[in-house]
């Protein structure tokens, strides 16, 4: 009987956005600015040096997406 191959664990790079959603009440990451409630934001998660990855907004057309991160 054959085995089977071990799936191998999916690569995550932080730089990706994970989705985009609605995140009314959060701050964007970038211009920290509070996203409105009708107002598309991306989402994604940055590395800690301790504990869990922390989830964090973005404004999908944000007008400082290109000096932040």
């Amino acid at each position: 009987m054959a085995r089977a191959k071990k799936a191998k664990a999916p690569e995550f790079d932080r730089d990706v956005w994970e989705y985009l959603t609605y995140a009314p009440g959060h701050e964007c990451s970038a211009c920290h600015r509070p996203i409105g409630a009708l107002e598309p934001a991306l989402r994604g998660a940055i590395d800690r040096t301790s504990g869990a990855p922390a989830t964090v907004y973005r404004h999908n057309e944000c007008p400082a997406r290109a000096v932040a991160a």
